[in-house]
C-alpha cells in the first residue's frame, strides 16, 4: 500500500472526534433549550387563549339571563301571574328546598316582581342558598336572574317536581309537576303554553373543586327540579364579578344612569332598570413565573390593580346587556 493509500484510510483521531462531540452537544443543546422556551411561550399563550375563552364564555352565559330576565311566556306583565311568592291568596305555592330565603323575600326562586336584583360586595345568602361551605368571596357581588324559558313545552312533556309558568297575554299561573293549571281567560288558546322558570343567582367562590384549593370560580345557585335549588360550578379561574344597572330615572323609557346594586335599592328603583353592565375579571388557574403580570383595571368606575407578586396573569371582560323584558308597556 502506499504512503498516499494509507493515509486516505486513516479516520478521525480521537481529539477530532472528542471535538466533534462537543460541538455537536452544544448545538442539540442550544436546540433543545430553544425548543424549550418555544413550548413554554406556547404554553402560556394557550392558558391565555382559555382564559379569554371562559371568560367570554361566562359573560355570554350571564347576559343571556339577563336578556331573557321578565319574560313570564306570554306576556312580562308580573302582575298577571298568579301564585307568584308575594301572591298571598296562593298561600306558599311552591317550596324550594334550601331557598334563597332572606327578610321580606321568603320564596326567592318566584319572586316574579324582581326579575333582577343583586348584592353589592356582600352575600345575603349566608345562611341559605350560599352558605359558608360555598366559600362567597368577599367583596364581589350576587346577581340574581328569574325568567320563564322562551320555549312552550307540550303538557305531556311535564316533569314532576319541575317548576313551570303556564301564560297567555291576559294571565298565568306558576305552578309545579306535570299537571298544568287551569287558567281563568284563554286557557283553550294557542297562545296558552307552559315555559320553563329559571331562577339563578350568581356569584364568586374562593374555590373550584374543594375548599382550599386556592382556584376562585364563578357559580350559581339554581332552580332545579323537585323544586329546590343546587349550587353549580360554571367557570374556574374568575375572582371578581361587578354589576352596574342602567336606571330610567326621568321616566321616559331611557337609561339615563348606571348605579351600583346598593344605589339602586336604597332609591328603591329596581322597577326602572332597563340595563346592566358586567364585568368578570379572570385569572390563570397556573402561575407564571418570570412573566410580568401586573395589570390594572377599570371596574365599575374604579381602578383595580391585580398581579406581579402573585406571579398570576388576569384577563377582564365586560359587557352591557339591554334589558328589554323589564319595560312593560
Amino acid at each position: 500500500m502506499t504512503l498516499m493509500a494509507k493515509k486516505r484510510s486513516e479516520g478521525f483521531s480521537l481529539v477530532e472526534l472528542m471535538v466533534a462531540m462537543v460541538v455537536s452537544l452544544i448545538i442539540i443543546s442550544g436546540a433543545f433549550t430553544m425548543h424549550n422556551s418555544t413550548r413554554k411561550i406556547q404554553v402560556k399563550n394557550e392558558e391565555q387563549m382559555d382564559m379569554v375563552a371562559d371568560a367570554r364564555f361566562a359573560i355570554e352565559m350571564i347576559a343571556y339571563d339577563l336578556r331573557h330576565a321578565g319574560s313570564w311566556g306570554g306576556t312580562n306583565k308580573d302582575g298577571l301571574i298568579a301564585c307568584r311568592s308575594t301572591d298571598t291568596t296562593c298561600g306558599a305555592p311552591l317550596a324550594a328546598g334550601n331557598d334563597c330565603a332572606i327578610a321580606g323575600n321568603p320564596v326567592w326562586a318566584y319572586d316574579l316582581s324582581r326579575p333582577v336584583f343583586a348584592t353589592d360586595a356582600a352575600n345575603p345568602y349566608s345562611t341559605t342558598c350560599i352558605p359558608a361551605t360555598e366559600g362567597y368571596l368577599a367583596g364581589t357581588d350576587v346577581l340574581e336572574v328569574r325568567y320563564a324559558d322562551s320555549n312552550a313545552i307540550a303538557s305531556a312533556d311535564l316533569k314532576a317536581g319541575q317548576a313551570y309558568v303556564r301564560s297567555n297575554f291576559i294571565n298565568g299561573q306558576v305552578f309545579s309537576g306535570n299537571t298544568p293549571p287551569e287558567l281563568k281567560a284563554y286557557e283553550s288558546s294557542a297562545l296558552t303554553a307552559n315555559h320553563e322558570l329559571h331562577a339563578y343567582a350568581y356569584y364568586i367562590s374562593d374555590h373550584t373543586d374543594v375548599d382550599g384549593d386556592g382556584i376562585p370560580s364563578l357559580r350559581r345557585a339554581s332552580l332545579v327540579s323537585g323544586p329546590s335549588i343546587q349550587s353549580q360550578v360554571l367557570v374556574s379561574g374568575v375572582v371578581d364579578l361587578q354589576v352596574q344597572f342602567g336606571v330610567d330615572t326621568t321616566g321616559d323609557g331611557f337609561v339615563n344612569r348606571y348605579d351600583s346594586p346598593a344605589t339602586v335599592t336604597a332609591d328603591n328603583n329596581w322597577f326602572n332598570v332597563y340595563a346592566a353592565k358586567i364585568w368578570l375579571l379572570m385569572r390563570t388557574d397556573k402561575q407564571q413565573p418570570g412573566v410580568d403580570t401586573s395589570k390594572t383595571f377599570d371596574i365599575a368606575g374604579a381602578p383595580v390593580s391585580v398581579g406581579g407578586q402573585d406571579d398570576f396573569r388576569y384577563f377582564m371582560v365586560s359587557s352591557v346587556v339591554d334589558m328589554r323584558n323589564l319595560r312593560q308597556l
